[in-house]
């Protein structure tokens, strides 16, 4: 679907960064996390900015994945904080005693989804499914949000202050505005581990993936 400049956020964007080929392990989301946290002190500072799951990843043996030429890191920002993000490019980023090097980074604004979002994971404090969708209607009605959930996958996160639980979960019934205000703001905790990060999504077929 093409989108005209004057359709994209004015407050967030995702900042694109390529990686070099290497490996990293399947659990990963906390050590890149932190790793990022460390080569951006002011990322704690931006209770909006996220960590998109790793793309492009390839499934490798014993717990770990291949990291290739279409594998990206995403980091979800303020437009104020885009110029420091670039601080990562060329840096090495330490997960758990592996390797991951940045690359050159690029600019992909957030539009308005066409009715549908997605997130592999959000994280509200409940493990309990039925409690998990009445805090996140909640939380999206104080909003003036009112979409239509429907939860995919049970998820865990371990981290090392605890488990992390949570579910994906996709909202559909939305208008333009109201999509891109979801992508933007996102839902629940934890934004640093990629968990609340929502993305358009074409349908609400297969959100468990």
């Amino acid at each position: 679907m093409n989108y005209s400049p004057d359709e994209a956020s004015t407050v967030m964007v995702d900042v694109v960064f390529s990686l070099e080929d290497g490996t990293v392990g399947d659990d990963h989301s906390h050590s890149l996390s932190l790793a990022v946290r460390r080569a951006l002190p002011w990322f704690d500072e931006e209770p909006e900015a996220g960590i998109l799951p790793l793309s492009g990843l390839a499934r490798g043996n014993d717990c770990m994945s291949f990291v290739g030429r279409r594998s990206r890191l995403v980091l979800r920002l303020p437009m104020r904080r885009v110029a420091s993000a670039d601080f990562l490019a060329g840096a090495r980023l330490d997960l758990d005693g592996v390797a991951l090097t940045v690359g050159a980074s690029s600019i992909r604004p957030l539009f308005p989804a066409r009715g549908v979002v997605y997130s592999h994971f959000v994280s509200v404090g409940a493990d309990d499914e039925m409690e998990f969708l009445e805090r996140c209607t909640s939380l999206l009605a104080e909003r003036g949000l009112k979409p239509q959930l429907i939860t995919g996958k049970a998820r865990e996160l371990h981290t090392a202050e605890g488990m992390v639980r949570g579910f994906s979960l996709m909202l559909h019934g939305l208008g333009a505005a109201d999509s891109l205000a979801v992508q933007e703001a996102g839902l629940g905790a934890h934004r640093a581990l990629g968990c609340g990060l929502f993305i358009p999504h074409k349908s609400v077929v297969a959100v468990g993936e």
